[in-house]
């Protein structure tokens, strides 16, 4: 679900606070200090949203990726006649100085203003949706951005699907200088659905058996369907075989031909990526011989980088977290 930054009264051009006019895109933007732009490439419009504290010349980009939520970071609502505004984007970018230029990139077909209880699931996304598309779309505004500024540092950091994201974007775009890889999979999805009904096992929520046969299932899916038609952009089920097929290379094998620093953050309580799988980074870094990496566990967070206390109580890690990957970059430069 989305995460409420703010919920707030909008005085439109006619001054109501109960205004029922549908707010624009770049009005609902505004409202948290971005600027909406676009660029055109390959026949193909990115929008994306920029933040900066002032209008001085920007020397450092940071760019986040967001994870694989089929949905607009900007939306609206209406409630009894109040219109609320809603933001997918931590508030990182507060955190940030005057030299530093934030960017997010709006996913395909989500480019409108979207009320947030009618989330489209707009046919050109699923035939969109894939890691080449996302890396390209990445790779342009970098180059846009970095054209008008000539930028001293580009940090790209992703969380969840974004994750892969940076690491395949890294391996290709020699601008980069810092990587930040936050929840993410060092092993094919596939991989971690079968971790996953394995912790049910352990946990004695399942037999042996059922585990077993699950697992079966997901492997002969994978094989026997995704693989076999991997262009197939039917999302009857959920995500394309296409999305799929385009996230199955293990994102370990993009990490390990990173030569700038790398910042790994994973969780011990993160149900969408185990941490199981990416025990293995270390490892393989280790066995490599490569030292340009950190290896951070958040012990007790979740994917989201919170950690849900007694009597329901949540403390979240995401925006100290942040400022210490922050920190990291200056001091790993």
């Amino acid at each position: 679900m989305k995460y409420l930054l703010s919920v707030i009264l909008f005085t439109l051009l006619s001054g109501y606070l109960f205004s029922q006019t549908i707010p624009t895109k770049r009005e609902l933007v505004r409202h948290y200090g971005f600027e909406q732009s676009e660029i055109s490439r390959k026949n193909e419009r990115i929008v994306y949203y920029t933040h900066q504290k002032d209008t001085t010349k920007k020397t450092k980009l940071v760019m986040y990726l967001q994870g694989s939520d089929p949905s607009p970071l900007f939306s609206y609502s209406f409630d009894k006649g109040e219109l609320k505004s809603y933001c997918f984007l931590k508030s990182d970018f507060l955190s940030l100085s005057e030299e530093y230029l934030f960017v997010a990139i709006e996913k395909v077909g989500f480019e409108g203003s979207i009320d947030e209880n009618n989330i489209p699931n707009p046919e050109i996304y699923q035939e969109k949706n894939s890691l080449s598309n996302r890396v390209f779309r990445a790779a342009e505004v970098i180059k846009y951005l970095d054209s008008i500024h000539d930028f001293s540092k580009i940090i790209v950091y992703g969380h969840s699907e974004g994750a892969p994201v940076a690491a395949k974007l890294a391996t290709e775009n020699d601008r980069i200088t810092h990587l930040g890889f936050w929840a993410g999979n060092a092993l094919p999805d596939f991989f971690d659905f079968t971790l996953e009904v394995r912790r049910e096992y352990y946990k004695g929520n399942i037999s042996a058996e059922k585990s077993q046969k699950q697992i079966e299932a997901i492997i002969d899916g994978y094989v026997n369907h995704i693989s076999k038609d991997s262009l197939n952009t039917d999302a009857k089920e959920g995500y394309t075989n296409l999305r799929w097929w385009s996230y199955s290379e293990p994102p370990i094998n993009y990490l390990t031909k990173v030569e700038i620093p790398i910042f790994v953050q994973v969780a011990t309580e993160d149900v969408n990526a185990p941490i199981e799988s990416s025990y293995l980074i270390p490892l393989e870094f280790a066995r490599l011989g490569k030292s340009n990496l950190t290896y951070n566990v958040c012990v007790g967070c979740d994917h989201s980088f919170s950690i849900v206390k007694k009597k329901g109580k949540v403390e979240n890690k995401w925006n100290k977290i942040f400022v210490d990957f922050l920190k990291w970059t200056e001091r790993d430069s």
